[in-house]
């Protein structure tokens, strides 16, 4: 799923059009040194007080940058809080409770090359995705972003209160000419979070990054883009297959994922579905398989802070190099995934050679689990391979036969893991664990 690893690496922030942007031609522009550190200024972004509040109206992922964990008093007043951190999702402005009836497409049925659900684990996103993905057509998924005339409206599926629309970091731009967050409550417990928006309409463009609010009607424009990322999530719902909750207090509103199609009435519902890639049940998706004492489902490096990372990473890039998972194909549950934040150091995704033992059956009675790893692809309908920049039925998918490595795995205790990965090497290369082995935990 090279293809999508850039657009799927997306977390909360950004900077667009109509507002004036600056392209970052050197990642020094906005590094701290040693001079400027009791400067009244921010770096080389800015150097007064009135001119970095201006700035960073117009360049908050690049002010985002620079000030994260930074105690500078110029950066607190800018924000008024942490940078990058979101928290609960804020419903100021909501009303009534409950749930609605989507009648509007999130992107015009005519422009859609394909739509993937919830639960693909890509690249950095380590654990299974917690949004599905619109691709439009005439666009390759995960290309260039940086000519408008291929951008298509992206619209509001319900009334709603926008209760969000904040600018991405730099580090997660997807385009220079912006990239937004933005989340819509349709209730008070019911909202829907778009990602990787690069333009935005006009009435919100009033409000991005200024923690105001604005009402939205059914089908209104709220931006342009490509693609982007879409969710629905129900506070009133809780996913049964997080076992222990506050592991992913940097991002809740995963623990409230509903499926992304069935809230939509007909024929929307159904003309949406069929350019959903996924064919399998749930059509969907699934992101929570935490199983108490079964190796299935997600983990995180003994003492790294659960989903949010180790302190340094400063949840910037990286924050997932301790996550780990032993979940499913997001396109076909059939096929077991392992999925890792740090192999050979970087984070990658593999299947199973053999497709066996199923994690879910792994438990602390099975010992030291060898699992040899392959790479994979689709079948589609048709029988032919999928080339994974357009539209296609997935019928299966299958490991490859070359071994790229092996994982040695077993549990210790019900929420408790030892792991070890040996890239390159076969399972009969493998005798035990070494002093690189981990402790993961959950």
């Amino acid at each position: 799923m090279k293809t999508f690893v850039f657009f799927a690496l997306c977390l909360i922030f950004l900077s667009c059009a109509p507002i004036k942007t600056e392209t970052l031609n050197n990642k020094n522009d906005y590094q701290e040194t040693a001079s400027q550190a009791y400067s009244t200024g921010l770096g080389n972004l800015c150097s007064t007080k009135k001119e970095c509040i201006e700035y960073c109206k117009t360049n908050r992922g690049r002010c985002e940058s620079y000030c994260r964990d930074k105690e500078i008093e110029l950066c607190k007043l800018i924000f008024q809080e942490k940078p990058g951190d979101l928290g609960p999702q804020d419903n100021k402005g909501c009303k009534s409770t409950g749930t609605v009836t989507f009648t509007s497409p999130p992107m015009k049925i005519d422009q859609i090359e394909l739509i993937e659900p919830i639960g693909l684990m890509i690249g950095g996103h380590v654990t299974p995705i917690d949004h599905g993905y619109y691709y439009a057509k005439n666009w390759i998924p995960g290309s260039n972003r940086e000519d408008p005339s291929v951008f298509v409206d992206v619209l509001s599926p319900a009334t709603g209160v926008v209760t969000s629309v904040q600018s991405m970091p730099q580090e997660y731009a997807s385009s220079s000419i912006g990239d937004y967050r933005i989340v819509i409550h349709h209730t008070c417990s019911f909202y829907t979070i778009y990602i990787h928006v690069n333009q935005l309409s006009e009435k919100l463009q009033a409000i991005v990054d200024r923690g105001k609010t604005t009402k939205v009607e059914a089908g209104e424009m709220i931006g342009r883009a490509p693609g982007f990322d879409f969710s629905v999530h129900n506070d009133d719902i809780t996913l049964p297959g997080f076992i222990v909750p506050e592991t992913y207090s940097g991002e809740p509103w995963k623990l409230h994922n509903v499926d992304m199609f069935d809230f939509f009435e007909e024929p929307i519902r159904t003309q949406l579905l069929d350019r959903n890639i996924r064919q399998k049940e749930p059509r969907g998706g699934k992101i929570d398989y935490d199983i108490d004492g079964k190796l299935v489902g997600n983990w995180f490096e003994e003492n790294s802070n659960g989903y949010e990372g180790k302190k340094e990473y400063q949840r910037g890039q990286g924050y997932w190099k301790t996550h780990l998972s032993f979940a499913y194909d997001g396109l076909d549950p059939e096929l077991i995934i392992v999925s890792m934040g740090d192999y050979n150091g970087e984070a990658q995704q593999f299947a199973v050679k053999g497709n066996t033992p199923d994690p879910k059956d792994v438990d602390k009675t099975t010992g030291m689990v060898k699992y040899e790893l392959v790479s994979f692809d689709y079948f589609t309908e048709e029988d032919k391979l999928w080339g994974r920049q357009t539209f296609a039925k997935i019928k299966k998918a299958y490991g490859n036969e070359h071994i790229d490595g092996t994982v040695l795995v077993q549990m210790l205790d019900d929420r408790k893991i030892k792991f070890e990965s040996f890239p390159g090497k076969k399972a009969s290369e493998v005798s035990g664990f070494t002093e690189k082995a981990k402790m993961y935990t959950r």
